[in-house]
């Protein structure tokens, strides 16, 4: 698995490309045991209004398909693309107790007993963040530029969900704010309390 990320150089964007540590990657795999079918309709009434956000996010690679982990209540949104233009997605529940300033369950434990380290849903989204903005970041993580080749199986993976995003923004030009809280909305209630998962213990090698 590998990070894909945009990084403006020079006024224009470069691609490059960082290995997703193992630990990591076997936690994505775990939750890609629970996706389930994102239908177009879903795609434009809920996904879709998360662009138009301040939520932060990272796409992956997977061999032929990309992974879009997105930071949003209940924790982590996973989706999957794959080349024939399907999609996949599932909800997960952050392991912090209080993410977001909620009211802990009982099952999601005592914030005061939440340990940092062992965080995949955080390290999903925020190695690749992080190394968007900061090239130590990119340095410590091993990000290079990515190869031609990648960047069109990227742009292959995506054409799908941008077309459907270009689509939903037509269909609601009258009013977008409209159409945004209805997303949300939507979300809110598709996403309930979100599955959870651990994380394993960290290493720092890469699949």
């Amino acid at each position: 698995m590998q990070y894909i990320i945009f990084v403006e150089e020079d006024s224009e964007q470069v691609f490059y490309t960082g290995p997703v540590s193992e630990a990591d990657a076997a936690f994505l795999r775990q939750a890609a045991d629970f996706l389930k079918p994102l239908s177009d309709e879903q795609y434009m009434t809920g996904l879709a209004g998360i662009l138009h956000t301040v939520a932060r996010s990272s796409y992956i690679l997977d061999g032929n398909e990309l992974y879009w982990c997105i930071e949003w209540e209940p924790g982590l949104v996973v989706v999957r693309m794959s080349p024939i233009g399907d999609m996949q997605w599932c909800a997960l529940r952050s392991p912090i107790p209080n993410f977001g300033g909620r009211d802990p369950l009982p099952e999601d434990g005592d914030p005061e007993d939440y340990h940092f380290e062992n965080n995949s849903q955080y390290n999903l989204v925020f190695v690749a963040w992080d190394a968007q903005f900061d090239e130590e970041e990119r340095e410590s993580g091993r990000f290079v530029p990515a190869s031609a080749e990648v960047q069109q199986h990227f742009h292959d993976l995506v054409a799908r969900a941008n077309e459907l995003s270009n689509l939903a923004v037509s269909r609601n030009d009258i009013d977008v704010s409209i159409w945004l809280k209805n997303c949300r909305q939507n979300l809110a209630e598709w996403c309930g309390e979100g599955i959870r998962l651990r994380s394993e213990k960290h290493d720092t090698g890469a699949a």
